[in-house]
Protein backbone atom coordinates (compact mmCIF):
# COMPACT_ATOMS: atom_id res chain seq x y z
CA UNK A 1 0.00 0.00 0.00
CA UNK A 2 1.41 3.38 -0.73
CA UNK A 3 1.97 5.56 2.03
CA UNK A 4 4.33 8.77 3.18
CA UNK A 5 5.25 11.01 5.79
CA UNK A 6 4.97 14.64 6.00
CA UNK A 7 5.44 16.49 8.88
CA UNK A 8 4.86 13.79 11.17
CA UNK A 9 1.49 12.97 9.41
CA UNK A 10 0.86 10.13 7.73
CA UNK A 11 -0.36 9.63 4.22
CA UNK A 12 -3.84 8.65 5.39
CA UNK A 13 -3.86 11.91 8.38
CA UNK A 14 -2.80 13.94 5.13
CA UNK A 15 -5.66 13.05 2.67
CA UNK A 16 -8.28 13.03 5.21
CA UNK A 17 -7.28 16.60 6.91
CA UNK A 18 -7.09 18.02 3.47
CA UNK A 19 -10.20 16.37 2.15
CA UNK A 20 -11.56 17.84 5.44
CA UNK A 21 -10.59 21.50 4.54
CA UNK A 22 -11.93 20.71 1.19
CA UNK A 23 -15.69 19.76 1.94
CA UNK A 24 -15.55 22.59 4.53
CA UNK A 25 -14.80 24.90 1.22
CA UNK A 26 -17.88 23.32 -0.47
CA UNK A 27 -20.08 23.68 2.25
CA UNK A 28 -19.32 27.05 2.23
CA UNK A 29 -20.44 27.67 -1.34
CA UNK A 30 -23.50 25.74 -0.61
CA UNK A 31 -24.34 28.14 2.53
CA UNK A 32 -23.20 31.52 0.93
CA UNK A 33 -23.88 30.98 -2.96
CA UNK A 34 -27.29 28.95 -2.67
CA UNK A 35 -28.87 29.65 0.73
CA UNK A 36 -28.04 32.80 1.95
CA UNK A 37 -28.96 34.40 -1.60
CA UNK A 38 -32.80 34.55 -0.42
CA UNK A 39 -32.13 36.63 2.63
CA UNK A 40 -29.99 38.99 0.49
CA UNK A 41 -32.51 39.17 -1.67
CA UNK A 42 -35.30 40.07 1.22
CA UNK A 43 -33.12 42.88 2.08
CA UNK A 44 -32.70 44.26 -1.43
CA UNK A 45 -36.23 44.19 -1.98
CA UNK A 46 -36.51 45.92 1.37
CA UNK A 47 -34.56 48.51 0.36
CA UNK A 48 -36.09 49.49 -2.96
CA UNK A 49 -33.54 47.20 -5.16
CA UNK A 50 -36.30 45.28 -6.36
CA UNK A 51 -38.92 47.29 -9.08
CA UNK A 52 -42.10 46.36 -9.02
CA UNK A 53 -45.32 48.15 -10.92
CA UNK A 54 -46.35 51.32 -10.74
CA UNK A 55 -49.95 50.60 -11.94
CA UNK A 56 -51.55 47.50 -10.34
CA UNK A 57 -53.34 44.92 -12.24
CA UNK A 58 -56.53 43.58 -12.15
CA UNK A 59 -57.04 40.32 -10.20
CA UNK A 60 -58.41 36.93 -9.83
CA UNK A 61 -58.32 34.82 -6.88
CA UNK A 62 -59.08 31.27 -7.59
CA UNK A 63 -59.37 29.37 -4.52
CA UNK A 64 -59.88 25.69 -4.79
CA UNK A 65 -62.61 24.03 -1.87
CA UNK A 66 -62.21 20.05 -1.85
CA UNK A 67 -64.77 18.66 0.40
CA UNK A 68 -63.10 17.87 3.23
CA UNK A 69 -61.13 21.50 3.85
CA UNK A 70 -64.55 23.70 2.87
CA UNK A 71 -65.44 24.67 5.84
CA UNK A 72 -62.58 26.76 5.66
CA UNK A 73 -63.71 29.23 2.96
CA UNK A 74 -66.01 30.64 5.32
CA UNK A 75 -62.96 31.83 7.21
CA UNK A 76 -60.98 32.97 4.25
CA UNK A 77 -63.63 35.02 2.43
CA UNK A 78 -63.77 37.68 4.68
CA UNK A 79 -59.99 37.76 4.77
CA UNK A 80 -59.77 38.12 0.76
CA UNK A 81 -62.22 40.63 0.49
CA UNK A 82 -60.56 42.77 3.24
CA UNK A 83 -57.29 42.93 1.31
CA UNK A 84 -56.50 46.36 0.64
CA UNK A 85 -56.47 46.18 -3.80
CA UNK A 86 -57.74 48.52 -6.09
CA UNK A 87 -59.78 45.86 -8.27
CA UNK A 88 -60.02 41.64 -7.85
CA UNK A 89 -62.78 39.23 -8.08
CA UNK A 90 -62.77 36.08 -5.71
CA UNK A 91 -63.61 32.53 -7.58
CA UNK A 92 -64.61 29.50 -5.18
CA UNK A 93 -64.06 26.50 -7.19
CA UNK A 94 -66.13 24.16 -5.69
CA UNK A 95 -64.93 20.43 -5.23
CA UNK A 96 -68.07 18.58 -3.83
CA UNK A 97 -68.29 20.94 -0.48
CA UNK A 98 -71.81 20.19 1.27
CA UNK A 99 -75.32 22.19 0.94
CA UNK A 100 -74.41 24.33 3.89
CA UNK A 101 -70.86 25.71 2.57
CA UNK A 102 -72.31 26.32 -0.74
CA UNK A 103 -74.94 28.18 0.97
CA UNK A 104 -72.80 30.39 2.81
CA UNK A 105 -70.76 31.34 -0.55
CA UNK A 106 -73.69 31.67 -2.11
CA UNK A 107 -74.52 34.59 0.72
CA UNK A 108 -71.22 36.15 -0.31
CA UNK A 109 -72.10 36.71 -3.85
CA UNK A 110 -75.48 38.15 -3.01
CA UNK A 111 -73.60 40.72 -0.89
CA UNK A 112 -70.62 41.28 -2.42
CA UNK A 113 -70.34 41.75 -6.63
CA UNK A 114 -67.01 40.57 -7.08
CA UNK A 115 -67.26 36.74 -5.68
CA UNK A 116 -68.60 33.96 -7.62
CA UNK A 117 -68.53 30.47 -7.08
CA UNK A 118 -68.04 27.30 -10.05
CA UNK A 119 -68.46 23.65 -9.27
CA UNK A 120 -66.25 20.68 -10.10
CA UNK A 121 -68.73 18.48 -11.66
CA UNK A 122 -69.81 15.18 -9.91
CA UNK A 123 -69.02 12.37 -12.13
CA UNK A 124 -65.64 12.84 -13.31
CA UNK A 125 -63.73 9.80 -14.43
CA UNK A 126 -59.98 9.94 -15.21
CA UNK A 127 -58.49 12.93 -14.79
CA UNK A 128 -57.58 14.92 -11.93
CA UNK A 129 -60.24 16.66 -10.14
CA UNK A 130 -58.18 19.50 -8.79
CA UNK A 131 -56.47 20.33 -12.67
CA UNK A 132 -60.33 20.21 -13.64
CA UNK A 133 -61.49 22.50 -10.77
CA UNK A 134 -58.23 24.87 -11.04
CA UNK A 135 -58.73 24.88 -14.92
CA UNK A 136 -62.30 26.08 -14.48
CA UNK A 137 -61.46 28.79 -12.07
CA UNK A 138 -58.86 29.95 -14.21
CA UNK A 139 -61.18 30.30 -17.81
CA UNK A 140 -64.01 31.79 -15.38
CA UNK A 141 -61.52 34.90 -14.42
CA UNK A 142 -62.10 37.64 -16.30
CA UNK A 143 -58.59 39.27 -15.45
CA UNK A 144 -55.29 38.27 -16.81
CA UNK A 145 -53.15 38.12 -13.57
CA UNK A 146 -54.59 34.67 -11.23
CA UNK A 147 -53.59 33.95 -8.05
CA UNK A 148 -54.13 30.81 -6.86
CA UNK A 149 -54.66 29.72 -3.00
CA UNK A 150 -56.86 26.76 -1.42
CA UNK A 151 -59.23 27.29 1.38
CA UNK A 152 -57.03 26.14 3.85
CA UNK A 153 -54.91 28.85 3.06
CA UNK A 154 -54.88 31.62 5.32
CA UNK A 155 -53.06 35.41 4.07
CA UNK A 156 -51.82 37.16 7.13
CA UNK A 157 -52.10 40.74 6.24
CA UNK A 158 -54.91 42.54 4.21
CA UNK A 159 -51.88 43.25 1.50
CA UNK A 160 -51.20 40.04 0.76
CA UNK A 161 -52.80 40.44 -2.94
CA UNK A 162 -50.63 43.87 -3.29
CA UNK A 163 -47.88 42.05 -2.56
CA UNK A 164 -48.25 39.28 -5.31
CA UNK A 165 -49.23 41.66 -7.91
CA UNK A 166 -46.84 44.13 -7.58
CA UNK A 167 -44.46 41.76 -9.37
CA UNK A 168 -45.84 41.63 -12.65
CA UNK A 169 -43.74 43.69 -14.35
CA UNK A 170 -43.83 43.54 -18.07
CA UNK A 171 -42.53 39.84 -18.70
CA UNK A 172 -43.33 37.98 -15.55
CA UNK A 173 -45.43 35.42 -16.36
CA UNK A 174 -45.33 33.49 -12.46
CA UNK A 175 -45.02 34.82 -8.99
CA UNK A 176 -43.97 32.53 -6.21
CA UNK A 177 -45.02 32.90 -2.72
CA UNK A 178 -44.58 30.78 0.33
CA UNK A 179 -47.02 28.96 2.23
CA UNK A 180 -46.02 28.07 6.04
CA UNK A 181 -47.42 25.12 7.65
CA UNK A 182 -49.26 25.40 11.07
CA UNK A 183 -51.76 23.88 13.15
CA UNK A 184 -55.01 25.60 14.17
CA UNK A 185 -53.20 27.28 17.55
CA UNK A 186 -50.63 29.30 14.51
CA UNK A 187 -48.01 26.76 15.13
CA UNK A 188 -45.65 24.56 14.81
CA UNK A 189 -43.43 22.32 15.73
CA UNK A 190 -39.47 23.27 15.75
CA UNK A 191 -38.59 19.39 15.52
CA UNK A 192 -36.57 18.07 12.27
CA UNK A 193 -39.80 18.03 9.83
CA UNK A 194 -40.27 21.85 11.00
CA UNK A 195 -36.51 22.21 8.90
CA UNK A 196 -37.58 19.56 6.39
CA UNK A 197 -40.57 22.12 5.64
CA UNK A 198 -38.62 24.94 5.55
CA UNK A 199 -35.82 23.91 3.40
CA UNK A 200 -38.15 22.45 1.02
CA UNK A 201 -39.72 25.70 0.44
CA UNK A 202 -36.22 27.58 0.80
CA UNK A 203 -34.74 25.69 -1.83
CA UNK A 204 -37.50 26.10 -4.81
CA UNK A 205 -37.26 30.06 -4.07
CA UNK A 206 -33.46 30.17 -4.03
CA UNK A 207 -33.48 28.38 -7.47
CA UNK A 208 -35.73 30.77 -8.67
CA UNK A 209 -34.08 34.19 -7.23
CA UNK A 210 -30.63 32.34 -8.90
CA UNK A 211 -33.13 32.66 -12.23
CA UNK A 212 -33.45 28.63 -12.38
CA UNK A 213 -37.04 28.09 -11.60
CA UNK A 214 -38.35 24.78 -11.33
CA UNK A 215 -41.57 24.74 -8.91
CA UNK A 216 -43.48 26.56 -6.52
CA UNK A 217 -46.65 25.68 -4.23
CA UNK A 218 -50.25 25.91 -5.07
CA UNK A 219 -51.23 27.66 -1.97
CA UNK A 220 -49.73 31.06 -3.01
CA UNK A 221 -48.65 31.33 -6.53
CA UNK A 222 -49.60 33.48 -9.37
CA UNK A 223 -49.55 33.66 -12.79
CA UNK A 224 -51.05 35.11 -16.39
CA UNK A 225 -53.75 33.76 -17.50
CA UNK A 226 -52.55 33.85 -21.02
CA UNK A 227 -49.26 31.85 -20.09
CA UNK A 228 -51.74 29.12 -18.73
CA UNK A 229 -53.51 28.78 -21.60
CA UNK A 230 -50.83 29.17 -23.62
CA UNK A 231 -49.13 26.21 -21.89
CA UNK A 232 -52.45 24.33 -22.83
CA UNK A 233 -53.11 24.18 -18.76
CA UNK A 234 -52.00 20.93 -17.47
CA UNK A 235 -52.66 18.96 -21.03
CA UNK A 236 -48.75 17.75 -20.59
CA UNK A 237 -49.43 15.77 -16.90
CA UNK A 238 -53.29 15.45 -17.35
CA UNK A 239 -52.26 11.45 -16.12
CA UNK A 240 -51.15 12.59 -13.31
CA UNK A 241 -53.44 13.22 -9.82
CA UNK A 242 -50.84 15.42 -8.62
CA UNK A 243 -48.31 18.24 -10.15
CA UNK A 244 -51.19 21.51 -10.32
CA UNK A 245 -48.39 23.43 -8.85
CA UNK A 246 -44.82 22.00 -9.27
CA UNK A 247 -45.12 20.71 -12.36
CA UNK A 248 -47.11 23.35 -14.15
CA UNK A 249 -44.43 26.08 -12.78
CA UNK A 250 -41.79 24.20 -14.44
CA UNK A 251 -43.59 24.56 -17.84
CA UNK A 252 -44.86 28.15 -17.00
CA UNK A 253 -41.48 29.70 -15.78
CA UNK A 254 -38.16 30.14 -17.49
CA UNK A 255 -34.97 32.79 -16.65
CA UNK A 256 -36.54 35.72 -17.34
CA UNK A 257 -40.49 35.69 -16.26
CA UNK A 258 -40.33 34.22 -12.63
CA UNK A 259 -40.19 36.07 -9.61
CA UNK A 260 -40.31 35.13 -5.39
CA UNK A 261 -42.34 37.06 -3.32
CA UNK A 262 -40.94 36.97 -0.03
CA UNK A 263 -42.27 40.13 2.21
CA UNK A 264 -43.78 39.03 5.44
CA UNK A 265 -47.45 40.47 4.36
CA UNK A 266 -47.02 37.84 1.60
CA UNK A 267 -46.93 35.12 3.89
CA UNK A 268 -49.54 32.53 3.59
CA UNK A 269 -50.71 29.98 6.54
CA UNK A 270 -51.83 27.00 5.60
CA UNK A 271 -53.60 25.53 8.69
CA UNK A 272 -53.62 21.52 9.28
CA UNK A 273 -54.94 19.12 11.81
CA UNK A 274 -51.93 17.94 12.15
CA UNK A 275 -48.53 19.45 10.52
CA UNK A 276 -46.18 16.41 10.26
CA UNK A 277 -48.61 13.89 9.34
CA UNK A 278 -50.28 16.29 6.48
CA UNK A 279 -46.71 17.33 5.52
CA UNK A 280 -45.09 13.88 5.02
CA UNK A 281 -48.60 13.12 2.26
CA UNK A 282 -47.80 16.45 0.81
CA UNK A 283 -43.91 15.40 0.75
CA UNK A 284 -44.48 11.87 -0.80
CA UNK A 285 -46.73 13.66 -3.67
CA UNK A 286 -44.06 16.19 -4.81
CA UNK A 287 -41.59 13.34 -4.11
CA UNK A 288 -43.73 11.21 -6.92
CA UNK A 289 -43.93 13.80 -9.50
CA UNK A 290 -39.88 15.44 -8.71
CA UNK A 291 -38.95 13.07 -11.52
CA UNK A 292 -41.22 14.35 -13.77
CA UNK A 293 -39.31 18.22 -13.47
CA UNK A 294 -36.70 19.42 -16.37
CA UNK A 295 -34.44 21.01 -13.33
CA UNK A 296 -30.74 20.42 -12.32
CA UNK A 297 -31.53 20.70 -8.63
CA UNK A 298 -31.91 17.16 -7.82
CA UNK A 299 -28.36 16.36 -8.46
CA UNK A 300 -27.48 19.38 -6.62
CA UNK A 301 -29.56 18.97 -3.34
CA UNK A 302 -28.43 15.16 -3.57
CA UNK A 303 -24.47 16.49 -3.79
CA UNK A 304 -25.33 18.39 -0.96
CA UNK A 305 -26.55 15.66 1.40
CA UNK A 306 -23.53 13.14 0.49
CA UNK A 307 -20.89 16.28 0.94
CA UNK A 308 -22.84 16.85 4.65
CA UNK A 309 -22.00 13.41 5.11
CA UNK A 310 -18.58 13.33 4.26
CA UNK A 311 -17.72 16.09 6.25
CA UNK A 312 -19.05 14.69 9.49
CA UNK A 313 -17.32 11.29 8.84
CA UNK A 314 -14.07 12.57 7.81
CA UNK A 315 -13.99 15.29 10.98
CA UNK A 316 -14.38 11.99 13.46
CA UNK A 317 -12.10 10.43 11.57
CA UNK A 318 -9.54 12.78 11.54
CA UNK A 319 -10.09 13.50 15.22
CA UNK A 320 -9.92 9.90 16.21
CA UNK A 321 -6.51 9.06 13.94
CA UNK A 322 -5.30 12.56 15.69
CA UNK A 323 -6.48 12.17 19.15
CA UNK A 324 -4.09 10.23 20.77
CA UNK A 325 -1.08 11.80 19.36
CA UNK A 326 -2.70 14.74 20.34
CA UNK A 327 -2.85 13.45 24.01
CA UNK A 328 0.67 12.44 23.64
CA UNK A 329 1.94 15.71 22.94
CA UNK A 330 2.67 15.77 19.23
CA UNK A 331 2.71 19.35 18.31
CA UNK A 332 2.04 18.82 15.23
CA UNK A 333 -1.42 16.65 16.12
CA UNK A 334 -2.37 19.31 18.46
CA UNK A 335 -2.61 22.05 15.38
CA UNK A 336 -4.20 19.69 13.20
CA UNK A 337 -6.42 18.65 15.48
CA UNK A 338 -7.28 22.21 16.85
CA UNK A 339 -8.05 23.18 12.51
CA UNK A 340 -10.18 20.26 12.51
CA UNK A 341 -12.35 21.18 15.48
CA UNK A 342 -12.25 24.82 14.30
CA UNK A 343 -13.59 24.14 10.83
CA UNK A 344 -16.53 22.08 12.27
CA UNK A 345 -17.44 24.76 14.66
CA UNK A 346 -17.18 27.34 12.31
CA UNK A 347 -19.46 25.75 9.82
CA UNK A 348 -21.62 24.91 12.79
CA UNK A 349 -22.10 28.63 13.57
CA UNK A 350 -22.02 29.55 9.98
CA UNK A 351 -24.48 27.18 8.98
CA UNK A 352 -26.95 28.53 12.16
CA UNK A 353 -26.70 31.65 10.93
CA UNK A 354 -27.38 31.55 7.34
CA UNK A 355 -30.53 29.07 7.91
CA UNK A 356 -31.73 31.30 10.81
CA UNK A 357 -31.90 34.38 8.73
CA UNK A 358 -33.48 32.37 6.30
CA UNK A 359 -36.42 31.39 8.76
CA UNK A 360 -36.50 34.78 9.77
CA UNK A 361 -37.40 35.96 6.26
CA UNK A 362 -39.94 32.95 6.00
CA UNK A 363 -41.47 33.69 9.26
CA UNK A 364 -40.77 29.93 10.37
CA UNK A 365 -39.74 28.73 13.79
CA UNK A 366 -36.79 26.14 13.70
CA UNK A 367 -34.41 25.13 15.95
CA UNK A 368 -31.52 26.96 14.11
CA UNK A 369 -28.79 25.83 15.99
CA UNK A 370 -29.34 22.53 15.41
CA UNK A 371 -29.75 22.74 11.46
CA UNK A 372 -26.18 20.88 11.08
CA UNK A 373 -27.22 17.99 12.86
CA UNK A 374 -30.35 17.96 10.97
CA UNK A 375 -28.33 17.93 7.92
CA UNK A 376 -26.58 15.03 8.49
CA UNK A 377 -29.92 13.26 9.89
CA UNK A 378 -32.33 14.36 6.81
CA UNK A 379 -30.70 12.14 4.37
CA UNK A 380 -31.40 9.01 6.07
CA UNK A 381 -34.74 10.38 7.27
CA UNK A 382 -35.42 10.96 3.35
CA UNK A 383 -34.11 7.25 2.25
CA UNK A 384 -36.30 5.45 5.21
CA UNK A 385 -39.53 7.70 3.84
CA UNK A 386 -39.00 6.53 0.53
CA UNK A 387 -38.50 2.60 1.46
CA UNK A 388 -41.40 2.90 4.39
CA UNK A 389 -43.66 4.48 1.53
CA UNK A 390 -46.63 1.64 1.33
CA UNK A 391 -48.88 3.81 -1.06
CA UNK A 392 -48.73 2.39 -4.71
CA UNK A 393 -46.90 4.86 -7.16
CA UNK A 394 -49.62 3.55 -9.76
CA UNK A 395 -52.26 6.08 -7.33
CA UNK A 396 -50.74 8.51 -8.43
CA UNK A 397 -52.13 8.18 -11.90
CA UNK A 398 -55.42 9.28 -13.09
CA UNK A 399 -56.94 6.23 -14.18
CA UNK A 400 -57.29 5.13 -10.63
CA UNK A 401 -60.01 5.98 -8.51
CA UNK A 402 -58.30 8.72 -5.83
CA UNK A 403 -60.79 11.41 -5.73
CA UNK A 404 -58.61 14.29 -5.96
Amino acid sequence: MFSFTIWGFTSLQLILLLLLIFLFAVELVYLFAVYNRLSRYAARAEKGGVKYVLDLPSVSVVVYAYADEADAVVELLPRLLAQQYPQFEIIVVNDGVSFEVQNAIAMYECEYKNVYQTAVPDKVYNVSRKKLGITLGVKAAKNDVVVVTEAYCMPQSDKWLYNMARNFVPGVDVVLGYTRMIDKDGVAPRDMSAYDRMLFGLRYLVYAVMKKPYMGMGGNLAYRKDAFFANKGFSATLNLHYGDDDLLVNELSDSRNTRVEISQESIVDAVHENVNADWEELRTRYDFTSKYLRTSSRGVWASESVVHILFWAVFVAVVSLLISQAIAGALYSIIALAVAVLLFVLYWVLASCVFGAAARVLGERIWAGLVPLFQLIRPFVVLCRKIGRKESKRSNFTWQSLHR
